[in-house]
Order: structure tokens, then C-alpha cells, then sequence
């Protein structure tokens, strides 16, 4: 079976259409700064990990049903309003248990921002989810609360529309450690619950960078980590460490101009309400048979957005999609109606999915940082369900995530570990050490 859709445009035929992106990265081109609520997302991540939605309107309808719950087991029903003030009116509900973020994405529907930051989860996770959801240790009011909400949950079958994906996992060595680390996280609630945001910010970050990396490179095959390099935030940033400033912010920075570009030129090569595939698989598995079809398409693009562009005739179909990608870019180029389509795109992107990460730095310019509280969940999460792991092979768990730190920063780390106490040395040279979780 062909992957290419049978009514691709070709010269003289019907036009090429509008730029389309509806799969694989949540941010659009109309998207402005400020448009992703993360309390939202958040809870989308829940939904998909536990399949449960609430059977409820909002928070205020599950108050009045604690109140009730509380009133008829209360002797001094005065003391309610103690409750109340502790867990609804403080936010207190949602530092119980994590299925209580449920409420936080119980609006969202449609084609929304949050919904679609949610989708790249689902798009990530490819229907991996906890199937049951530890016990975490309540007092007696908190277990009432729990109690409550319980009668109000109902499971989702993994075919719901809601948390459903309709496509083929782009970044499958990133999906295998994010199930991992939220199994891990799931089995322990309270600290779960601590790092949640860490951890959604994290992975957005990680997935953004690494797309953007492995993009350009679909003739190589399935992806795999790409070299993104991070200094602590208690480091400086001088211009003679060249991983940092060569395999940094900047070279993420000038990758993400190809996500637009090639995702979307990539879906318009697909059916529209079928099946969708990564770039890199769509090259593996092309049909030979499908070559006349995409030079005619490139030079109906090309005619159409007027593109100065040479499609070859080679007769090799993956040099025909190389230049479908060019010409698809080269719209985007400076001097083209459509280049500060791009550029704000890529500022959307920066603002909301990486700036935690970005942080600028004098001479050395901007380059990517990581904080004490994103480096413990990240160390927490590389030695999993192991006690403690050697110092070097800790440093192979965070390149599994596309986290790299140079010879300097990694004399940093086990600086860091030895002030918090986490690190156990099994020989006086040094060579042996260790690093403990601290969950």
C-alpha cells in the first residue's frame, strides 16, 4: 500500500494549497506568546497516563458534593468551612492525589493550544498508560475527598476520540524512556505530584530539541539522540567551550526553521484523515512507483509559490523528496511573502515550549541551562528503579533524553551531588562513583 496520497497537485491541476500542520507538533502559525495554560496541559497528561475524565462539571460542583459528604459526618458542621478553606479555597485538592488535575482539563476541547500541547503527549506516549494507580497514604479527611471523587470518575476506553493518536510515534527512542519515567512517577504519588509541571516542561523541551535535530535527517532512518548540550545554572558560559557553544541553544535554535516546513509539507503528502507517518518512515517505505507523481508535485509547488528551484530528474524517488523539502523551505526563505510566517513560529516555539531552558549569558551569548529542581528530577528519573548508578552510566541515561554535559559541567554535577549528599565514592582514587536518588 502506497503512503503517498493519490491526488497529489501537479502542473496545470488543482492548486497546492495553504501550509497545513494537524499532527506531530502542537504549535500553528496563528499561535501567539501566552496561549499554552500549563495547568491545562498538565491535566491532559494525567487523562492520558490513568484514562479517567471526570463526570463533572468543574470544581465547584465536586465542592458541593464534599460539602454534602462532609455535613452528614461532621458533628460541628462549622468545621466545614475550615475544610473548605484548606482544600478548595487554597487549592489544596490538587496536592492529594494526582487525578484531581483532572478538573484542570475538563474544558478543553476542540483545536485549542493546550489540547493540542496534550496531543503531542498522546503522540509521544503512542497508548502507553498506568493501569492502576498506586495508593498514596491520605489522612481521614483527605481519603474522603478521594472517596468522592472516585464516584465521579469514569474510564476511558483507549479508542476515545480524547486521548486517541492517529499517527506513528516520529521520536520512538523518546517515547521508550518517557513511558518509563512516568511508570517510575506513578509509583509515587507525592513526588509525582511535586514535579508534574518539572516533568511536562521537561519532556516538551526534550521533544522540541531532539524533532528539531532529528528532522533534517529522514534518509538516515529511525531517529536517535542527538547532541544537545546543557551547563548548571551555578556555571559560566565562556566562549572556549565548544560543545556548549556549537552543540547548544544555536544549533537547536537553527534547526527548529525546518519543523514547519517539513511537517507540514510532509502531511500534505498524506491523506488528510488518514493514518500519519514520520518523515524518516515515509522515506524507508516509498513506493519507487510514486516518482513521477512527487516531481510533479514539487514543480506544481514550485510553480505556484513561484520559487526559484531546480527539480531534478534523477530517478531516485528520495531525491525528489529531498527536493520537495528544499522547495517547501525555501518559501520560508528571507525575501519570501511567507518568511515571517516562519520566524514568528520559531518565537512561539522558543517562548512557550523552551524558555525554560534558555537563558542568556553575556559574551557566550544564549545557551541552554538546566536548574537544581529539573537536574534532580532528571537524575531521579535516569537512575529509575535502581538505588544508585555509576557516575558515567548516569551520564549515558540522560543522553538516552538528549541531555549532554561537557567535561566541565560534568565535574560540576559531582560537585552538585557531593553538596546535596547523593554521591558514594568506593574508592579513594575517585574512580567509582556513585549517584543515589532521592525518592
Amino acid at each position: 500500500m502506497s503512503l503517498i496520497r493519490k491526488d497529489l497537485p501537479s502542473p496545470g491541476g488543482k492548486a497546492v494549497g495553504d501550509n497545513k500542520l494537524n499532527s506531530y507538533f502542537p504549535v500553528r502559525t496563528n499561535d501567539r506568546r501566552g496561549d499554552f495554560d500549563w495547568g491545562a496541559v498538565i491535566g491532559f497528561v494525567i487523562k492520558l497516563i490513568y484514562r479517567e475524565e471526570i463526570a463533572l462539571q468543574d470544581v465547584d460542583e465536586f465542592r458541593e458534593k464534599c460539602r454534602a459528604d462532609f455535613t452528614g459526618k461532621l458533628d460541628d458542621s462549622g468545621f466545614w468551612e475550615y475544610l473548605e478553606k484548606m482544600y478548595f479555597d487554597n487549592d489544596g485538592i490538587y496536592k492529594i492525589i494526582p487525578e484531581f488535575l483532572l478538573f484542570k482539563v475538563n474544558k478543553e476541547k476542540g483545536n485549542k493550544p493546550n489540547t493540542r500541547l496534550g496531543k503531542m503527549y498522546a503522540s509521544l506516549l503512542q497508548g502507553e498508560h498506568i493501569d492502576e494507580a498506586p495508593k498514596a497514604k491520605l489522612n481521614f479527611i483527605e481519603q474522603n475527598l478521594v472517596n468522592v471523587l472516585n464516584e465521579n470518575i469514569n474510564e476511558i476506553d483507549g479508542k476515545d476520540a480524547s486521548i486517541n493518536i492517529n499517527e506513528h510515534a516520529y521520536l520512538p527512542f523518546l517515547s521508550r524512556v518517557l513511558s518509563r519515567d512516568l511508570k517510575l512517577l506513578s509509583e509515587h504519588p507525592k513526588y509525582f505530584l511535586g514535579v508534574l509541571s518539572q516533568f511536562v516542561r521537561l519532556y516538551a523541551y526534550l521533544y522540541t530539541a531532539q524533532l528539531a535535530l532529528n528532522i533534517g535527517g529522514w534518509r538516515e532512518g529511525e531517529p536517535s539522540p542527538k547532541p544537545v548540550y546543557f551547563i548548571l545554572d551555578s556555571e559560566t558560559a565562556s566562549a572556549e567551550r565548544t560543545h556548549i557553544r556549537d552543540d547548544g541553544h544555536q544549533r537547536v535554535h537553527s534547526a527548529l526553521y525546518k519543523i514547519f516546513p517539513y511537517l507540514s509539507m510532509s502531511e500534505s503528502l498524506q491523506e488528510s484523515k488518514g493514518y500519519k507517518y514520520p518523515l524518516w518512515y515515509l522515506a524507508k517505505n516509498i513506493d519507487d512507483t510514486s516518482y513521477e507523481q512527487l516531481k510533479n508535485y514539487a514543480k506544481a509547488f514550485k510553480q505556484e509559490r513561484k520559487l526559484e528551484y531546480e527539480v531534478r530528474d534523477s530517478g531516485n524517488i528520495h531525491d525528489v523528496l529531498d527536493d520537495l523539502l528544499k522547495i517547501g523551505e525555501s518559501q520560508f526563505y528571507k525575501g519570501q511573502s511567507r518568511h515571517g510566517i516562519n520566524n514568528r513560529y520559531v518565537e512561539v516555539i522558543e517562548s512557550e515550549l523552551c524558555n525554560h531552558f534558555i537563558k542568556s549569558r553575556g559574551r557566550g551569548g544564549k545557551v541552554l541551562v538546566i536548574n537544581q529542581d529539573y537536574l534532580l528530577l532528571l537524575t531521579n528519573l535516569s537512575i529509575g528503579v535502581n538505588k544508585k548508578l555509576r557516575f558515567h552510566e548516569l551520564l549515558s541515561e540522560f543522553k538516552k533524553r538528549g541531555v549532554f554535559f561537557d567535561k566541565k559541567s560534568q565535574q560540576a554535577l559531582i560537585q552538585f551531588y557531593e553538596r546535596i549528599g547523593n554521591v558514594e565514592r568506593m574508592s579513594d582514587t575517585g574512580d567509582a562513583v556513585y549517584v543515589c536518588r532521592t525518592i
